[in-house]
């Protein structure tokens, strides 16, 4: 449960994710799933936002959806939200930028469930 104790200056929720999930103890195997798969999606994203390429952004963004559902804030859920719009839309010249800056903020999310995790581990038996 010592992960659940985490502050909330960043964008992980962890008492949300516990009401959603209806048992606390699931919360940590969740974020340590995530905090292992981010990185290399994150990268992925990026690379798919530079080269533009629509499909993969949109298929990246499904893929997180479920987990920020879970994990995220709902301003962290919101941005999300508006930058999946940007991509079924036509091209603006805003969509790259508030992409890129979504990876910036799912990347601290990474770090922060990385650190829970690691709590979380340290205060197991």
């Amino acid at each position: 449960m010592a992960a659940l104790a985490m502050g909330g200056n960043g964008d992980l929720d962890l008492a949300a994710a516990a009401r959603q999930l209806g048992d606390a103890q699931l919360v940590p195997l969740v974020v340590d799933a995530f905090a292992s798969s981010a990185p290399a999606l994150l990268q992925q994203f990026r690379q798919s936002v530079l080269a533009d390429d629509e499909a993969q952004v949109r298929r990246h963004l499904h893929r997180l959806t479920p987990t920020l559902a879970l994990l995220a804030s709902q301003d962290l859920q919101d941005q999300c939200g508006h930058v999946f719009a940007l991509w079924r839309a036509p091209r603006t010249a805003e969509r790259e930028a508030r992409s890129l800056a979504l990876a910036g903020r799912l990347d601290a999310l990474a770090s922060e469930a990385a650190q829970s995790a690691d709590r979380s581990g340290q205060s197991t038996p």
